[in-house]
């Protein structure tokens, strides 16, 4: 696999996809600086960018159990044409392999991905409870 750095922005063909229209990667500068940068890689055949929120799941509990910098975000992009398109936000620190998985799915038209299987950037191995020394659960 072709190894990407931030920043990066891959978007579908129509942007009003769900779960997501498109997938960035921003370079890890505060929040006012990357939505700048956003708005700069913004195609010019788009409607424009006219506001922005982030979508928190706190409703949703399996995000909980992810660790923060493992987790993703959701940014919603209100369009000039009163349209939206729904950016997965990798976080700056994943790792580039990981980084591209995620913008390939999240700017695929033909995803299978549901939105649970873009909240992690955690790619290692999975931890497994110790057995206490009887060899048994309790």
């Amino acid at each position: 696999m072709a190894a990407i750095a931030s920043p990066d922005l891959r978007l579908q063909k129509d942007h009003t996809n769900r779960p997501y229209g498109g997938g960035w990667w921003p370079d890890g500068h505060e929040l006012s600086h990357e939505l700048l940068d956003l708005v700069s890689r913004w195609p010019a055949d788009r409607p424009s960018i006219v506001s922005y929120a982030f979508l928190h799941d706190d409703w949703d509990r399996s995000e909980a159990a992810v660790p923060t910098e493992y987790r993703t975000r959701t940014l919603i992009l209100n369009l000039s044409d009163r349209s939206s398109c729904r950016l997965l936000l990798v976080p700056h620190g994943t790792d580039p392999d990981v980084a591209d998985e995620l913008l390939l799915e999240a700017s695929n038209p033909h995803t299978t991905w549901r939105r649970m299987d873009f909240m992690s950037t955690f790619r290692g191995p999975q931890r497994v409870p110790a057995l206490p020394v009887d060899g048994t659960l309790r």
